[in-house]
């Protein structure tokens, strides 16, 4: 059985397209599914959790996402037996890093096919515990200008032209080219599962990595593997505004990594504390404001169906 959760709304009504094709397809064919349409913001996580209910969730099925990586995170977020499902995802958002860390084709033909020849691989899931609230993340969670601009840009205009143009993923450059300047450096300290504590002046953002892009395919860590069983955690650090310009269309290629500014480093478990209160951000999704929070892996690993192996 396939359980198909998709969001019609999902780069300017793409993912509406996508789901018609889809079940016209499955129909066709014969294929036992269900479907369910999201219709706001937080509605993935709560279909989620109810489907995947124990008694309720049977293993051998599949669980689809057709949305961006907002809808991905909100069903990530919602499943109650992360070590019992297999998700599939088809790609219609702007940025598509899940997609793209994956291996997973943009081309909707390319991506079902992976529905049914794919490889089943077990990634890990992050964990933060912020504000209180217990969230996840799969593809990066971070704090400051990263997610400054994630927060801009969920309620840009810009972002809508672009989809409409498809050009959705420049949102985040363009929004970012601004930030760069405007967004006021932090002090953090920094502790890590074994209790070395790092104090950080000047920091920029830092984020932890379970794939290797973010913010639309910006490769900030190039050596994430998400299924090692740590993320990579960047912290950019004293970095000049002028130098800027220099670094972050380097990230891109993933060729920033020899700056002195920008640390890398290996970390299961992660507290950070700052010295105010700041935009934190959950696969591009809010994590509202904060100056506390605590970074883990889930114990539990994902199945998901990928384009290659892992």
């Amino acid at each position: 059985m396939y359980h198909v959760i998709f969001n019609p709304g999902s780069r300017s009504g793409a993912g509406n397209r996508i789901w018609l094709k889809l079940r016209s397809r499955l129909l066709a064919e014969n294929v036992n599914f269900r479907e369910y349409r999201t219709c706001y913001r937080g509605h993935a996580r709560k279909i989620t959790s109810s489907i995947t209910a124990p008694g309720v969730w049977k293993e051998e099925d599949v669980l689809i996402v057709i949305g961006g990586d907002g809808t991905v995170n909100e069903v990530v977020s919602g499943i109650r037996q992360l070590s019992k499902v297999t998700l599939g995802y088809i790609p219609s958002g702007s940025g598509n890093d899940f997609a793209r860390g994956l291996q997973i084709p943009a081309d909707v033909e390319k991506a079902v096919e992976i529905l049914r020849k794919g490889y089943c691989t077990s990634i890990d899931v992050g964990r933060v515990n912020v504000g209180g609230k217990v969230r996840r993340f799969v593809i990066s969670s971070g704090i400051g200008f990263d997610a400054s601009i994630c927060h801009e840009a969920l309620s840009s205009r810009i972002k809508n032209v672009l989809n409409r143009m498809h050009l959705g993923k420049l949102t985040y450059m363009v929004i970012a080219l601004r930030q760069l300047f405007f967004f006021r450096d932090f002090r953090m300290e920094f502790v890590t599962e074994d209790r070395r504590k790092v104090t950080c002046d000047k920091v920029l953002f830092a984020a932890a990595m379970n794939m290797k892009c973010e913010g639309g395919g910006v490769k900030f860590c190039p050596g994430a593997d998400c299924t090692d069983g740590v993320m990579d955690w960047i912290v950019v650090e004293g970095l000049a505004k002028w130098k800027r310009l220099a670094v972050f269309p380097l990230a891109v290629l993933g060729k920033h990594t020899g700056f002195h500014e920008v640390h890398i480093r290996k970390v299961k478990t992660a507290t950070l504390k700052t010295d105010r209160k700041l935009p934190v951000h959950l696969d591009g999704e809010s994590g509202g404001m904060q100056d506390y929070l605590t970074v883990t892996v889930e114990p539990e690993k994902l199945r998901v169906l990928t384009g290659t192996h892992i």
